[in-house]
């Protein structure tokens, strides 16, 4: 009876030590029964403009009702086929940011455009153009608006950012979202803004990050999602069956050592 009393707390070890709580799976942990009121009155959602630095790759187009002049003011898209979908058209259609923070644009020559958001270059653009077309008007986007995403995740990549704002764990469900083996609590976002990169901590499991200034992505930001130390013992995979190995080898045990006996 002793030895069944044993066997039975072993195999209740076992099932709880390879059982693994659902607060280090869920994301947004914290007070549900705050209102969104509550807890818009507690926080102030911080997003911050993304500021153009050199080396970026900048997208231009003027129209206006004078196509025919207008045309000298744009690139020619026949050299990429009319697409801007891949990295070397993106390459050749865009405006390339000089180190001293300039473009060349042509006809008017230097523009510089480092540290202005896209609306305001846009607007600075416009005012140039004004010299020479009527009833212009301009679009300027980010050709190189991607984001990096590595570490823990299902499909870790390089991906575009199709929409103006992303945040964070948007940009994870596009990586297939984190692996069973990814801390949550430990995803670190590497942004780099003037000389030194900044390197945040993020805890997607406290709800408080939807509030914070690095919950919004920018561009060229990279994603680190750090293992669990679980991991290195691998047994998240298959705790089962290490539970089940390890019942029948002490079964095996007990009963030679009682047909011994």
């Amino acid at each position: 009876m002793k030895h069944l009393t044993l066997l039975f707390f072993i195999f209740t070890l076992g099932l709880l030590s390879s059982c693994v709580s659902l607060k280090k799976y869920t994301y947004l942990q914290g007070d549900y029964a705050k209102t969104l009121k509550e807890l818009e009155n507690s926080y102030t959602p911080k997003k911050s403009d993304y500021l153009i630095k050199p080396n970026d790759n900048l997208y231009i187009r003027v129209t206006s009702t004078d196509e025919r002049t207008s045309a000298f003011l744009n690139f020619d898209m026949r050299s990429t086929s009319g697409r801007i979908d891949s990295p070397m058209a993106a390459t050749l259609a865009g405006y390339r940011v000089d180190p001293d923070g300039s473009i060349n644009f042509p006809f008017i020559g230097k523009i510089d455009v480092e540290g202005l958001t896209l609306a305001q270059i846009r607007d600075k653009i416009q005012v140039a153009v004004g010299d020479y077309l009527e009833d212009s008007s301009v679009d300027v986007k980010l050709l190189n608006d991607n984001i990096s995403i590595v570490g823990e995740v299902r499909e870790p990549g390089r991906f575009l950012l199709y929409a103006e704002e992303i945040n964070v764990l948007e940009a994870i469900s596009m990586a297939g979202d984190m692996t069973d083996f990814a801390n949550r609590k430990e995803v670190r976002l590497i942004r780099k803004d003037g000389e030194t990169p900044q390197v945040v901590l993020i805890n997607t499991l406290d709800e408080n990050i939807m509030f914070s200034p690095y919950f919004y992505l920018k561009p060229g930001d990279i994603i680190y999602v750090a293992p669990r130390r679980l991991k290195s013992w691998q047994l998240s995979a298959t705790p089962l069956n290490l539970v089940m190995t390890l019942l029948n080898t002490t079964i095996l045990i007990y009963t030679v050592t009682l047909v011994n006996n």
